[in-house]
């Protein structure tokens, strides 16, 4: 597959979108992702954790690939959300991956497959990397999985929506908090 790169300026890739202009262009998930934004940035204790973050994140540009349809991006997104806004020395820029094959290419050669993928750069230089959600998350995933698949009169979209309401409420008990841990235990590339 190549070298990994560990800067992001090799190349020229679209214009970012800061995260009102992600929210407006949005065609999937809008409403649930406004609605977790907004939870999120008005949870005192998710922003009491977020200050230890301060120091890893002073001064770093955090890029997020993505696309709408994610529902990992969905509850994970919002936390970076929250770290810029609370974070005065970090920059957060957000790419459609189907908009930025180049960038896309990045991260791939990175390791970082699925979505969201992040990078925290500091000057260009790669610095962090991570993808998708918590590890927690795997677990209860498969969990709530499993307890879907005892309803099989509900169709697919009562499922989906079934899903989100599960995984929301799991988020909002500890995986938020998870993944600001794991994002604090991010290990220098």
């Amino acid at each position: 597959m190549g070298e990994k790169m560990n800067k992001v300026s090799e190349f020229k890739y679209s214009k970012f979108l800061n995260w009102n202009e992600y929210i407006d262009s949005m065609s999937e998930n809008k409403e649930n992702f406004k609605k977790l934004t907004n939870k999120i940035l008005n949870d005192k204790d998710l922003i009491n954790k977020i200050n230890k973050l301060n120091t890893k994140l002073n001064n770093k540009e955090i890029i997020v690939l993505t696309e709408d349809f994610c529902p990992d991006s969905l509850f994970n997104i919002p936390i970076l959300i929250l770290i810029a806004e609370n974070l005065d020395s970090v920059t957060l820029k957000i790419y459609r991956r189907s908009e930025n094959e180049e960038l896309n290419k990045i991260f791939i050669k990175n390791g970082l497959s699925k979505i969201p993928a992040i990078f925290v750069l500091d000057k260009n230089n790669i610095k962090y990397k991570w993808e998708e959600k918590p590890e927690k998350a795997y677990e209860i995933q498969s969990s709530i999985i499993n307890k879907l698949k005892q309803n099989p009169e509900l169709d697919d979209n009562e499922k989906k929506n079934s899903y989100l309401k599960l995984s929301e409420c799991e988020y909002e008990k500890n995986l938020w908090e998870e993944t600001i841990n794991e994002i604090y235990n991010l290990k220098e590339l």
